[in-house]
């Protein structure tokens, strides 16, 4: 084994869904391995995005901030175009962008369904087809999507199914665009979490820091709380998990740089689960 493997140094990724969360782990997570991160999202006028590019730049990276709907051909072509003319190449895409109506099956309306199947699976497959070409005629690329727990399970959360529905796509488009880009030595993958903090509620540093801490007890159900809500919120909080935590942004950046790196060249058409437990 060589360490060397699991380095980016020199590589051009494009993240998807960069602007914040886990999207902002996995950009950041590539750039401090060594590679050059074009970050993108459908909101720019925050600042979010900018700032994440900037971040990237701090640590002697090639960094951009690009808005894009990846619903929209145009957009994620003009990004690609972008992308090449910035770097020179792309050697990595990273999808994470992702879209919820937590509605189940007799609520969501046919406007929710097209928002939902617009970004989640279409937008996914436009980044695809746009990269794939590029990456067929250098004969390299790692193509990472994020799917979910629920794309291989049923999602015992009933507002969260139809989302789960989307992300069996995902999981779907992974393997079988392994298998038609693979013999140009284009690897296609997918990182299956399963619950991860969010900036609004960090646990990496509580978790780190105190790691015989971590909650392993349901909490006590509110006394309104329906049989059917106990239900949901055992089976998918971190209580549910057998490691009892969250994942932290660091611990799915990791496996994500691992997917990109040469150290997994022979990893095609995987659902990586980086899931605390929670498929086993």
């Amino acid at each position: 084994m060589a360490l060397a493997d699991f380095s980016l140094a020199g590589k051009k990724a494009i993240v998807v869904g960069g602007r914040r969360n886990m999207g902002k782990g996995f950009a950041l997570g590539f750039a401090e391995a060594g590679a050059d991160v074009i970050v993108t999202d459908v909101n720019k006028e925050d600042g979010a995005l900018q700032s994440v590019a900037d971040e990237i730049k701090s640590m002697g990276r090639r960094s951009l901030a690009v808005k894009t709907d990846i619903s929209k051909k145009s957009e994620v072509d003009a990004l690609v175009a972008q992308a090449m003319d910035e770097l020179g190449g792309i050697d990595i895409l990273m999808n994470v962008a992702v879209r919820y109506h937590r509605k189940s099956l007799l609520d969501l309306d046919d406007q929710g369904w097209d928002e939902l199947t617009d970004v989640n699976l279409k937008g996914y497959w436009n980044t695809h087809q746009a990269v794939a070409p590029i990456m067929q005629a250098q004969g390299s690329g790692s193509i990472i999507n994020l799917t979910s727990r629920g794309g291989l399970k049923a999602h015992a959360d009933k507002g969260m199914g139809n989302y789960a529905i989307l992300k069996a796509g995902i999981a779907m488009m992974t393997r079988q665009y392994s298998r038609y880009l693979g013999p140009s030595n284009v690897r296609v993958n997918a990182i299956a979490p399963s619950l991860v903090e969010w900036e609004q509620h960090p646990a990496g540093d509580f978790y780190r820091e105190n790691p015989d801490r971590a909650p392993r007890q349901p909490a006590a159900p509110r006394p309104d709380m329906s049989e059917q809500e106990k239900f949901e919120a055992w089976s998918t909080g971190p209580e549910s998990l057998p490691l009892g935590r969250v994942a932290t942004f660091e611990e799915m950046a990791n496996a994500a740089v691992f997917l990109a790196s040469d150290a997994a060249s022979y990893v095609t058409g995987a659902i990586l689960c980086v899931d605390g437990g929670y498929m086993a």
